[in-house]
């Protein structure tokens, strides 16, 4: 989030930033005195130079084409039109607490609700439910599922920890011992109005859809 954070400013607020910097390290002493050792100066502001502005690139779906706007997001757009390429759920399992069931539900039922729009086929889910939320239980009932069986496409997992312990776990088993594609809901971001739980289902579907070799979008460019 914090990443983000920085990557959502604005050219003004990204050089307001630096500048805030320099001025911080100029009233520093030790910073100062740090550089002079170095027999280092810093300039009071950044270099100004006359970047390059290219055109906008057309993104292109599988049936239509747009431009984006001014900010460079086109989320809205992704989950309206088909993807390029999609890779239908046939086969894949829900692992959630049992004490969650009727959100595992709603969960299900969103995602075959929004599924249609990015064009891709989701199946009903192969229901697994915990006893539990302990690590342990997660860890052992997968393992013990996914090594008898060979046709699962993705393991989708519902959690209750905002810990990242278990978060590790499940993506060390699906990623090194038993490799196959996975996704992790924190039961928080399905909480709230329906609207809420819409737009975090169709951000989840694109990520699998991706996860399983599908392709959102493109441009003309080569990249």
């Amino acid at each position: 989030q914090d990443v983000m954070r920085e990557m959502l400013h604005s050219p003004q607020q990204h050089y307001e930033s630096l500048c805030s910097l320099l001025r911080r390290i100029q009233r520093s002493q030790e910073a100062s005195h740090e550089l002079a050792r170095w027999g280092l100066v810093l300039s009071p502001d950044i270099h100004r130079t006359q970047g390059r502005i290219l055109p906008t690139e057309r993104v292109s779906l599988r049936h239509s084409s747009f431009f984006p706007a001014e900010d460079l997001s086109w989320s809205k757009e992704v989950v309206r039109e088909a993807s390029i390429s999609t890779i239908a759920m046939n086969y894949w399992l829900l692992v959630y607490p049992r004490r969650l069931q009727d959100l595992a539900k709603d969960l299900v039922a969103m995602m075959k609700s929004v599924c249609s729009p990015i064009g891709m086929h989701v199946n009903h889910p192969s229901l697994v439910e915990l006893k539990d939320d302990r690590i342990e239980t997660y860890v052992k009932t997968i393992r013990n599922i996914l090594g008898s069986e060979d046709k699962v496409q993705v393991l989708l997992c519902i959690t209750t920890n905002v810990r990242g312990e278990l978060y590790s776990a499940i993506k060390k088993l699906c990623c090194v011992q038993t490799p196959v594609p996975s996704q992790v809901i924190n039961v928080q971001s399905l909480m709230g109005q329906s609207s809420k739980l819409r737009s975090v289902v169709q951000k989840v579907l694109l990520q699998i859809n991706c996860k399983l070799g599908g392709e959102l979008w493109g441009v003309d460019i080569p990249l």
